[in-house]
């Protein structure tokens, strides 16, 4: 029964989702300053280098040879982490009004895990990139690839664990259905 009176918060976050997947590809490359600003400021920060934002590119480290764009911003990131806090949101709170007040709640902190853990994974791919390069060559694509496969699937199965266990410890738990 508990699964049909979640059935409108599930469908809102879906929704949510859907519209930010459709907005993705609608979207250009400078349409992700939200993202790709507060994520090239943290890795310039931790790498001592310092970026020029191009038009339709992105933030361009010189120093480092990478570009920071729309492909590169953590959307696909974002949206599953959202849909995974929303998910935990409406399975763990009771109330109608705190179930739809977290599902906004959950993008905010999708969005700011998002910036973390893309300057993260950035970070490690650079430093990876710059060790292995002379073993594989021609395949930096495919390292940046794993690097981010492996470090986004991490964090988001972590921030699952840590949120979960928060949430039940708060006694913020859903009733037995």
């Amino acid at each position: 029964m508990k699964t049909v009176e979640n059935t409108a918060y599930y469908l809102t976050a879906a929704l949510i989702f859907v519209l930010m997947r459709v907005g993705f590809w609608l979207a250009g490359d400078n349409d992700f300053v939200f993202l790709l600003k507060p994520t090239d400021k943290l890795v310039g920060l931790l790498t001592g280098s310092h970026s020029v934002f191009i038009e339709n590119v992105g933030y361009f480290h010189e120093k480092l040879n990478i570009s920071i764009g729309k492909y590169c911003s953590g959307f696909n990131f974002l949206m599953l982490s959202y849909l995974v806090f929303a998910w935990l949101a409406v399975k763990y709170f009771n109330k109608p009004f705190r179930k739809f007040l977290n599902i906004p709640i959950a993008l905010i902190f999708a969005c700011l895990l998002a910036v973390f853990v893309n300057a993260s994974r950035i970070i490690a791919s650079i430093a990876l990139q710059n060790r292995i390069q002379f073993f594989f060559p021609g395949r930096l694509t495919l390292i940046h690839e794993t690097v981010g496969i492996i470090t986004e699937l991490t964090f988001l199965v972590l921030a699952y664990c840590l949120i979960e266990n928060f949430l039940k410890q708060r006694g913020c738990h859903a009733k037995s259905a």
